[in-house]
């Protein structure tokens, strides 16, 4: 095996277990379905191989901020990669980062790690982290430095063809600071609830849909939606056109009687290997 690709591999695990232990470092996972995908499994090649992409986003026009606290300029660039292995046919391992920019500097670094096993044909369980870090800029919430952190725990229901997927799916959160309402005035999120939805639209392109609502109670109705669509064109094998839009909005008034929403549409490229 390659020594840089053992050394990824060992970093990303070694992150994703002490993230657990340690308590320390929102981003959520980008939803993109890859039907054509040839998973090559390290239980069968005995080999780690490591399939995902690279990518560049343009969010134009947008008015998602740039920090952790809702603050600053728009955010306007977004460039990342995903990594996923596939340990077996029924467990997999994602990593994502994704680093955004406001036309002139770096202002926040999203990590995302998540682990997904399926003990049947339409169920999975999903163990993830999720950590949002300024750059070198230093939010606050209630006169105190923080950023976005979580663990969750939860399950999907997945349903494929070779033309769709749909996943329904739940998760519940513990040691997070993740607020109910875009104004931070609310309790902390404890279950989030939505679906994934992925869709050939022809040979050469696929939309996929995630839409995501976040509940301060468990079992109980959601405070704040996000839903993002991003439509995938393959122009070449290892190039592919990314066009969609992104919309993250209160449900419900919060206390300060505030109902926020942000949004955005997606322009760029994706490298998948």
């Amino acid at each position: 095996m390659n020594s840089k690709k053992t050394f990824v591999i060992l970093f990303l695990l070694f992150v994703f277990i002490t993230s657990f232990i340690c308590r320390p470092i929102l981003a959520q996972d980008i939803f993109i379905w890859r039907p054509d995908l040839n998973k090559k499994i390290l239980s069968e090649q005995h080999k780690i191989f490591i399939h995902g992409e690279y990518f560049v986003q343009l969010q134009f026009p947008c008015t998602f901020p740039s920090y952790n606290d809702l603050s600053g300029p728009e955010d306007r660039w977004n460039y990342g990669f995903q990594n996923r292995i596939f340990f077996t046919r029924n467990t997999s391992f994602l990593g994502q980062l994704i680093t955004h920019d406001d036309d002139g500097r770096r202002t926040k670094f999203d990590w995302h790690f998540s682990l997904r096993h399926s003990p049947f044909e339409n169920l999975v369980f999903i163990i993830g982290h999720d950590s949002n870090h300024d750059s070198d800029f230093q939010s606050h919430l209630n006169q105190k430095s923080f950023y976005l952190n979580r663990n969750y725990i939860g399950f999907g229901i997945p349903f494929q063809t070779e033309t769709f997927y749909v996943e329904p799916f739940t998760w519940f959160l513990h040691h997070t600071n993740h607020k109910g309402h875009l104004d931070f005035s609310g309790e902390k999120v404890r279950q989030e609830y939505g679906i994934r939805l992925g869709l050939r639209l022809k040979k050469l392109a696929v939309a996929n849909l995630q839409v995501l609502s976040q509940s301060e109670k468990i079992f109980s109705l959601a405070q704040t939606v996000r839903a993002d669509l991003i439509i995938r064109i393959k122009l070449l094998d290892y190039f592919e056109l990314s066009i969609g839009t992104s919309l993250w909005k209160d449900i419900t008034e919060s206390r300060l009687e505030n109902k926020k929403k942000f949004y955005k549409f997606i322009w760029g490229i994706a490298i998948p290997f």
